[in-house]
């Protein structure tokens, strides 16, 4: 199987359980807040350090399987393009103060969770 290919099914995979997973922590939530866009993009930001960490360090599969997890899936899972609508969304209607802090606490929450994923193995 090609490259393209395994790129093209995981990214589907991630968009379908992204799409999946969104709805579902929206529904947790009675506010307009895209709590949804923070949980993908920190799981995301977890899995992709812990696999390429994993992949590189512990684990010897095939470029495919490595491109279908990380690049594929993970990416389709991940969303920047609906952070930012969300963020010029809650901006632009007014709502700077929670802009501000759905920016800031995305960047700071997926930094953290792809830290914590590519530091996981070292304590196991």
């Amino acid at each position: 199987m090609s490259i393209l290919i395994s790129v093209f099914l995981g990214g589907g995979f991630g968009a379908i359980i992204r799409y999946l997973v969104i709805e579902q922590v929206n529904k947790l939530f009675l506010v307009a807040f895209p709590f949804g866009t923070i949980a993908v993009n920190v799981i995301g930001a977890f899995l992709i350090g812990l696999l390429s960490s994993y992949l590189a360090e512990r684990l010897d599969v095939s470029e495919n399987i490595k491109m279908f997890l990380i690049v594929g899936f993970c990416g389709g899972f991940t969303t920047f393009s609906s952070f930012n609508i969300e963020f010029y969304q809650l901006f632009s209607s007014g709502e700077i103060l929670s802009s501000l802090i759905y920016v800031t606490t995305t960047f700071i929450l997926t930094v953290v969770a792809f830290y914590v994923g590519v530091s996981l193995l070292k304590l196991i």
